[in-house]
């Protein structure tokens, strides 16, 4: 016993009120029919079934007798389903018929079978609706009793949709045995078309062609044509199924109106056995229509400075798969247009004081928080060396700036002039050495050094020489000793006609003495000593009275003076002032690159053999990029990429069109290079929404799924979807007849249902968000249901795998169908509840007589001439 509502055995409690309360009757048969009146009334709302193990088995016969089956084998077919029908009951046979009408081929089933189903083969499912069959099989059999599903087909259906039908079979335990039928002969047939990622305008469009061929085939080609003109041809070997992969370039944008044929070679040899269906000849019988939905190519928003013509020259070097266009960055309202247009932007060695701060933070916007691509490349105005170090859009790009500083020491040709007259003594002029060994200690081994002595005449302790010969260089200050007299104007002659002789950015004299010297026309020396660039310095040694002429010296000699009194005062003399530089980042020369970007990144772009750069801008990748190309002597990012917010940036290190990739221009590859590597980093989820498309019965539904954050521009994004061209009736009342209407699933997911076309026909649509309209999108949206024998076997039902998984046989097709026709499993339920509700009628019948009766009506008036009150139910 089962019951499928037994909470409504709480009724059976009323069977008490007869009983007790006020309710409670003086009759005690009254008391009992009422009682059991409760307890049959609860009995039979709770419905009740009784389990029962003799149902007897319902046996289904599905027989496909569609075009695509082998005569000879639609004949046997029929014969053993007659074979079929006798070996068990007739009122629990059941036949559907699949891809047939009524005929002649089939009037001996007539009779042999309970019920009859002939699917019509014009109908939505089209010649082989295997998907109705499966349906009809499952409400033939009752949804309490057993049963088993006899399959005899070749497993070709016109529609795809079976799984449904099958699974509900499945789960009541159904057990499906199955018999292949064989399929027929049958010329070189393309039976689908398919393609992995959007079409685009100028970008390789990559298409596979599958060719089914049962019985084989000759060789020949497979021909993709669009309006009389060839779009891509690849051979054909002649194989049974082969997919064939076709690729041809896009010219337009929209919807292209193409056919798949399949053409036999000129030498084909003949005719094939093909059961007399065919004839190998010039095209294949059956072309298979197709429509491309084609987009615009990427929109790219260029921004040049130094290289001219830059634009037009990038375009020539991508194609006609981008959209090259140029606005003038500080009109905020065209830039904002074009922002929101393009898919990619890209700084071409663009110095940064010539980019508006303003445009920056708009790109910048747009890149984090509306998925817009930037690339940003190299060259002398680019990166820090164009001032973008200290910009804001430096921290959103994959690598780091690098300027390296130098530090720069000009050389330098130091004369010392040391005094050793007799008035130095022995203290001034151990000072005026050490005093002379402070001024070479700050020279460099590139500098130069030279000691001049005078003493009444002059002569050089040392001649000039690199400072580095400092044990030469204190030998010479060692040997002096005060003597003589102090004749200066001769030693500085000495000085300056030896620094005629030398090339060093610096010239310098240091003179070195007590003051105590000739007059002459020191004026004049020291002037035209400047003139040839050679200033002169004085150091008073020991203190003294004659320190005005040696400040006129330094004055006249553009130098200074220093006064040194003792040993504990000795100054700092500066002889140069050291410079820092910065380098530039350039590198100019002969540069190997390779490429580190796997598969995923460059396709089937060839980058092995990368030619040299002539030059590139030098950079340091941030951690979490991808470096894609690199120089192989020091590892250099050339190309580097990353995720930046809801949008890509890429750096490239050098100019796409300027000197840097100068021997990049006769490389076959360089276009299909750049362009992979601006397709990869334009928009992927610039557009609010993606839509798919989605078949659920006779209905086609789109999808609209938003793949950007509901913020900014996307904010307030719904999808919008017009039909071009429609050729299905529009909804009632319709507005705008071609338009669809989306329902809102989620805040982030719409739906449009449409009728799904009629076999052959293709609906052309428009998909866009309403934020963007200018970004289009096409989508095609064509019936499922393919001619007869241009279905994909491998799309087809797979026997095996289908008995396997509902418990059922493999039969074979000249053996017995009536052997595996016992059902798995199943019982038969009664259900009780119309009985319980006659029983309750009957009850209150019985009830309601027995009340009425005469000697109850009499003692009802006595008993209520005594007691008034007496309960008036009796």
């Amino acid at each position: 016993m089962i019951l499928s509502a037994s909470w409504w055995w709480l009724l059976a409690l009323g069977a008490l009120l007869p009983w007790a309360g006020p309710w409670r009757g003086r009759d005690a048969v009254q008391n009992v029919l009422r009682s059991l009146l409760f307890v049959v009334l609860a009995a039979a709302l709770s419905q009740p079934y009784l389990r029962r193990d003799d149902a007897p088995a319902e046996r289904m016969l599905i027989l496909d007798l569609s075009a695509s089956v082998d005569l000879p084998a639609r004949d046997s077919a029929i014969d053993h389903a007659v074979r079929f029908a006798e070996a068990g009951s007739r009122d629990h046979t059941h036949l559907v018929l699949v891809g047939t009408d009524a005929g002649s081929e089939t009037g001996s089933l007539t009779g042999a079978f309970g019920t009859i189903t002939r699917l019509a083969s014009d109908g939505p499912e089209g010649a082989t609706p295997l998907s109705a069959a499966f349906a009809r099989a499952n409400e033939l059999i009752p949804r309490t009793g057993r049963g088993a599903v006899t399959f005899a087909s070749d497993g070709l259906a016109t529609r795809p949709d079976d799984a449904r039908a099958i699974a509900s079979l499945r789960a009541r335990g159904v057990p499906v045995h199955v018999v292949a039928l064989p399929v027929g002969a049958t010329a070189p047939t393309p039976v689908a078309l398919n393609w992995s990622g959007e079409l685009r305008v100028g970008a390789t469009a990559r298409l596979a062609a599958t060719v089914v061929a049962h019985g084989g085939a000759a060789p020949g080609q497979v021909q993709l044509r669009s309006g009389g003109k060839l779009l891509a041809s690849a051979p054909y070997t002649g194989a049974e199924r082969e997919v064939v992969a076709l690729s041809f370039e896009p010219a337009e944008a929209g919807f292209i109106e193409a056919e798949l044929v399949v053409v036999a070679a000129a030498d084909g040899g003949g005719d094939a056995t093909t059961g007399g269906r065919r004839a190998s000849g010039a095209a294949s019988e059956r072309p298979l229509p197709a429509v491309l939905a084609v987009r615009e190519p990427y929109r790219l928003l260029y921004f040049g400075h130094l290289q001219q013509n830059g634009a037009a020259r990038l375009s020539k070097v991508l194609g006609p798969g981008f959209a090259v266009t140029e606005v003038d960055p500080a009109d905020e309202t065209d830039l904002d247009a074009a922002l929101k247009a393009s898919d990619l932007v890209i700084l071409d060695d663009r110095p940064a004081e010539t980019f508006p701060a303003e445009a920056e933070r708009r790109v910048m916007n747009a890149v984090t928080h509306e998925g817009l691509g930037l690339v940003m490349c190299g060259g002398r105005g680019a990166f820090g060396s164009g001032g973008w170090h200290d910009r804001a859009i430096a921290a959103i790009l994959p690598i780091d700036f690098v300027q390296k500083e130098e530090q720069r020491d000009p050389s330098t040709t130091l004369v010392i002039v040391i005094d050793t007259s007799g008035s130095m003594g022995y203290v001034r002029v151990q000072l005026a050495k050490e005093v002379a060994r402070l001024a070479m200690r700050r020279l460099l081994p590139h500098d130069k050094v030279g000691i001049v002595e005078f003493y009444g005449s002059k002569r050089w302790a040392a001649p000039i020489q690199p400072a580095s010969n400092a044990i030469e260089l204190q030998r010479a200050l060692n040997r002096m000793n005060a003597g003589g007299g102090t004749v200066i104007m001769p030693a500085l002659e000495e000085a300056f006609y030896g620094l005629q002789n030398v090339d060093t950015r610096y010239k310098h004299v240091l003179v070195l003495t007590d003051a105590g010297v000739e007059s002459g026309d020191y004026e004049s020396l020291m002037r035209q000593m400047v003139k040839e660039g050679i200033n002169v310095s004085t150091v008073l040694t020991g203190g003294g009275y004659h320190s005005e002429f040696l400040v006129n010296i330094a004055n006249w000699g553009k130098g200074r003076f220093y006064d040194v009194p003792d040993r504990f005062n000795l100054p700092e003399i500066i002889l140069k002032q050291p410079s820092t530089a910065k380098l530039p980042a350039y590198r100019q020369g002969m540069h190997r690159v390779r490429s580190r970007g796997g598969a995923g990144w460059w396709g089937d772009v060839q980058t092995r053999a990368i030619p040299q750069l002539a030059g590139y801008v030098e950079s340091k990748a941030r951690p979490g990029s991808e470096v894609l190309l690199e120089t192989v002597e020091h590892s250099h990012p050339i190309l580097t990429t990353w995720r930046y917010g809801l949008g890509r940036v890429t750096t490239l290190g050098t100019e796409p069109v300027g000197e840097g990739t100068r021997p990049w221009r006769d490389w076959s590859e360089y276009g299909r290079v750049l362009a992979r590597v601006m397709e990869r980093t334009a928009a992927d989820t610039r557009d609010p929404f993606r839509f798919e498309v989605e078949y659920d019965g006779g209905e086609a539904r789109l999808h609209a799924i938003r793949q950007c954050p509901r913020t900014g521009m996307a904010a307030d994004a719904v999808p919008i979807a017009r039909v071009r061209g429609a050729d299905m009736p529009a909804g009632d009342g319709a507005a705008d007849e071609s338009a669809l209407t989306f329902t809102a699933r989620s805040p982030d997911h719409f739906i449009a249902c449409r009728p799904v076309p009629a076999p052959g026909s293709v609906l052309r649509i428009d998909a866009c968000a309403s934020t963007s309209p200018q970004r289009s999108q096409p989508v095609v949206v064509a019936s499922p249901v393919v001619a007869e024998q241009c279905v994909d076997p491998a799309r087809g039902i797979d026997m095996a795998a289908l008995a396997a998984a509902t418990g059922g046989r493999v039969l074979s097709l000249d053996g017995d169908w009536s052997t595996a026709n016992a059902a798995a499993s199943g019982q038969r339920l009664l259900p009780l509840a119309s009985w319980l509700f006659a029983a309750a009628l009957i009850l209150f019948i019985f009830e309601l007589t027995w009340r009425r009766r005469p000697q109850a009506q009499a003692r009802l008036r006595r008993n209520t001439d005594d007691d008034p009150t007496e309960d008036r139910l009796l």
